[in-house]
């Protein structure tokens, strides 16, 4: 599976949860903007420079702002638009994030879970 193939399956198997993965991009990026200077003082990831980051953060708000609503209704929109491309690395992380931040109860396990079979990394067990 591409990233645009597991963006749409998991879409279409947790719907509840796309607009939450759509305010963490949002938060993410107002985070990323707020702090931009100190983040320049401290970015520490020389394959993906802080220039890069921000500019995947931009590319993310301005999907959000144009699609809207539209993108928590169609899993095919929401996965062509946030994991085509270099905004896969982007949108991964915030669901990454996401999925760890998601209330530890029975009914997020199965997001959880599958956000670490999706996308090959383990978030924090409850």
């Amino acid at each position: 599976m591409n990233n645009v193939d597991k963006g749409k399956l998991l879409a279409t198997l947790f719907p509840e949860q796309v607009q939450g993965i759509l305010d963490s991009l949002t938060a993410a990026h107002s985070f990323l903007n707020e702090n931009e200077e100190t983040l320049r003082s401290t970015w520490e990831n020389t394959l993906l420079p802080l220039d890069f980051w921000l500019q995947l953060a931009e590319q993310a708000r301005e999907i959000i702002n144009h699609y809207g609503q539209k993108l928590a209704k169609s899993t095919s929109l929401f996965s062509d638009q946030l994991f085509d491309g270099y905004i896969a690395i982007f949108t991964i992380d915030c669901i990454v994030k996401h999925a760890a931040s998601v209330p530890p109860l029975p009914e997020n396990s199965r997001y959880r879970l599958a956000v670490q079979l999706l996308f090959n990394h383990y978030t924090a067990s409850p």
